[in-house]
């Protein structure tokens, strides 16, 4: 199952899955963008300013390190994020608050063996 909707005509794939790295809180790097992205430095810049021009992204100075640039959400881009994403983090919230104690404590350690099962399957 995916975790967002598929293309509209204003996003490009590229672009949506550029906004998806972005973290909700801080900000990315525009060579952590590219490197998840699979793609050269130069080709994540052009995306990142036109995504910029667009507003859905903004560039500021990275606070940790006064010499590098953080690519961050605008309100336009967090929106665009909630809006892909096919899960109701309320809907979700409600389901959790609707589950005995027992049950939700079994599926919390489910997914954590589900995690951590992930965990080995990527590092071996």
């Amino acid at each position: 199952m995916a975790l967002h909707r598929g293309d509209e005509a204003d996003l490009s794939q590229h672009e949506r899955e550029l906004l998806h790295h972005v973290p909700a809180e801080g900000g990315v790097q525009l060579s952590q963008v590219a490197w998840h992205l699979a793609l050269p430095k130069s080709t994540a810049s052009v995306l990142v300013k036109d995504l910029e021009r667009r507003g859905f992204l903004s560039r500021r100075r990275d606070p940790r390190d006064e010499r590098r640039l953080a690519i961050t959400l605008t309100a336009k881009g967090h929106e665009r994020v909630r809006a892909d994403s096919v899960l109701d983090p309320e809907g979700l919230a409600a389901a959790l608050d609707a589950l005995p104690a027992d049950e939700r404590a079994a599926l919390v350690r489910a997914i954590e063996r589900l995690a951590e099962a992930a965990s080995r399957q990527a590092n071996a």
